[in-house]
């Protein structure tokens, strides 16, 4: 059987702040939601050590300024 796992994590401002997650989810932040090219990297970055582990990487999401984008729905980092 397959177990099946999630993984969240925040950043805000470059650095890492799992202490400002609540319950898993990051906190939002004020910045502008469009997915920068670290935003990218990071998700390219992810998937293949994802697939070295066996495990699926859902999506990435962004989020700030009240909104959100999905790095899956626009095909970034996942090919």
């Amino acid at each position: 059987m397959r177990r099946k796992s999630q993984v969240r994590f925040g950043e805000r401002g470059g650095e890492n702040h799992t202490e400002q997650s609540v319950n898993g989810v990051p906190a939002p932040t004020l910045r502008d939601p469009t997915p920068s090219p670290d935003d990218v990297a990071v998700t390219r970055a992810i998937v293949q050590a994802g697939k070295l582990l066996d495990i699926d990487l859902l999506d990435h999401l962004v989020i700030g300024q009240g909104k959100w984008v999905s790095l899956k729905e626009r095909g970034l980092g996942f090919n």
